[in-house]
């Protein structure tokens, strides 16, 4: 029987450290825009940044995680990780139970786990991108994808969960190579992944290819297609995908930041749309049905997502087959 216990709500506090662990300057990267900070964080700004994020959760049973991250944590000076980790743990009575990170498969080692192991690191995020050596190197990554495998099984050994943050449409990849990473990444067993669409920043050589005409980033449509294969992939796999897309924070959003490419505030949802247009519609075309209503049964909480952002996915069946979807409540 399913537990009748209540599902304790989670949260995370994030504290963004743009650029500071991290030696590499990747084709696309302009992290203090990514994350919309522009200033480092010591580790008394992050004491205040969690006070006061604390005071905002009024939930007194939740599952609360301190989240480093917006650069390379585990590239920082290990005295400067101890000074954040420390920070964290002072918490501990407060709710707190427990820190993740993310950090560069090539920024693992002992020393860093065994210190993430002392102060109960349980999640390590690792920014694989791709899985193609080739995309690696053309984007200046500075790894192969054999040690994001030696990374990811460390992690996994010292019994922290690991997380694999992925990237669509990079310089040099396609839709198969982008298919092919996700299987890569389904490989290493991961509790968690990340799926994110390559974005044209200011200031990046990504910026210079493109003006070029060397980089043709993804059309939104394109990018919405790879994004949802590889997340049904994943689902298929158990593992649970935490975000698609790019947090649009204010920074991110403003005037000439974002060059080119495929965004959209609401990427996720309209990926999970396409998940369902593209299930409805194999469903149309095997069962041959055309001009007539289509009765679907579904809980309310995915009605949303079924009809598609402004009824998207409801107009686009209508128009191209004539059939009107008619959603049944369970």
């Amino acid at each position: 029987m399913p537990s009748s216990r209540p599902v304790r709500k989670k949260y995370n506090i994030p504290l963004f450290i743009p650029h500071e662990g991290c030696g590499h300057d990747c084709v696309f990267c302009n992290q203090r825009k990514i994350t919309g900070f522009q200033t480092s964080v010591t580790p008394e700004r992050a004491r205040e940044e969690i006070s006061k994020i604390l005071a905002t959760i009024k939930n007194p049973d939740c599952d609360i995680e301190i989240a480093f991250f917006g650069g390379s944590f585990t590239g920082l000076d290990l005295g400067l990780q101890r000074r954040f980790f420390e920070t964290a743990a002072s918490f501990r009575d407060e709710r707190i139970r427990g820190i993740r990170l993310s950090t560069r498969p090539d920024y693992i080692n002992k020393k860093v786990l065994d210190q993430c192991e002392e102060f109960g690191v349980r999640t390590i995020e690792l920014g694989v991108q791709s899985a193609s050596d080739r995309v690696l190197e053309l984007n200046r990554r500075g790894h192969t994808f054999e040690r994001v495998k030696e990374a990811s099984a460390m992690i996994k050994e010292r019994g922290i969960d690991l997380g694999l943050q992925m990237m669509v449409g990079m310089y040099g990849s396609d839709r198969e190579t982008d298919i092919y990473s996700c299987e890569k990444i389904i490989e290493q067993k991961p509790s968690c992944a990340r799926i994110y669409p390559t974005l044209v920043l200011s200031g990046t050589q990504l910026e210079s290819l493109c003006k070029n005409g060397e980089y043709a980033p993804l059309t939104l449509e394109e990018a919405i297609e790879t994004s949802a294969e590889i997340l049904s992939r994943f689902r298929e796999n158990g593992i649970s995908v935490i975000r698609v897309g790019l947090y649009p924070g204010e920074d991110l959003r403003s005037e000439g930041n974002i060059v080119a490419g495929p965004f959209h505030s609401a990427f996720g949802e309209l990926v999970e749309n396409r998940i369902y247009r593209n299930k409805i519609e194999a469903e149309i075309i095997k069962n041959g049905i055309r001009d007539q209503e289509y009765e679907i049964c579904a809980p309310p909480s995915e009605t949303s997502k079924i009809i598609g952002q402004r009824g998207c996915n409801r107009e686009y069946f209508k128009e191209k087959y004539g059939v009107r979807l008619c959603l049944k409540p369970i």
